[in-house]
């Protein structure tokens, strides 16, 4: 039990009057209206920290996943500057450098052979 101190006039001439006599007056307040209170706050705070801990793990998930497609996304611009790289050396090449290149892809990606070349296959696979 609390003691509280009356907020209107007459609570506080009533009041005066009980207490001249036995002193202080007690007053208990309803626990019911506030026992409901709590808990709906109780309740209301849990399920806040539910939803956060959810959001959390969501966008933990997410950011992990953008994390592995900017590594894709990474390593495929290396593949690409290298092969770049590559062509623009290949464009610059003149004379007879050019010409072996030439050669070169013909037979490796063409078939084509030069005069008085054989070409052996193995069948047996090894």
């Amino acid at each position: 039990m609390k003691l509280i101190k009356p907020k209107t006039k007459k609570a506080a001439d009533k009041a005066k009057s009980s207490s001249d006599h036995n002193g202080p007056r007690m007053v208990e307040k309803p626990k019911r209206k506030r026992t409901l209170r709590n808990v709906l706050l109780c309740l209301a705070a849990i399920g806040f920290v539910f939803y956060a801990v959810i959001t959390i793990i969501n966008q933990s998930v997410k950011i992990a996943e953008k994390k592995a497609e900017l590594s894709e996304l990474q390593q495929h611009i290396n593949v690409v500057e290298i092969e770049s790289n590559y062509l623009e050396k290949v464009r610059n090449f003149k004379g007879a450098e050019k010409n072996e290149y030439m050669e070169k892809i013909a037979k490796e990606e063409l078939g084509y052979v030069s005069n008085g070349e054989r070409i052996f296959i193995n069948v047996a696979g090894d």
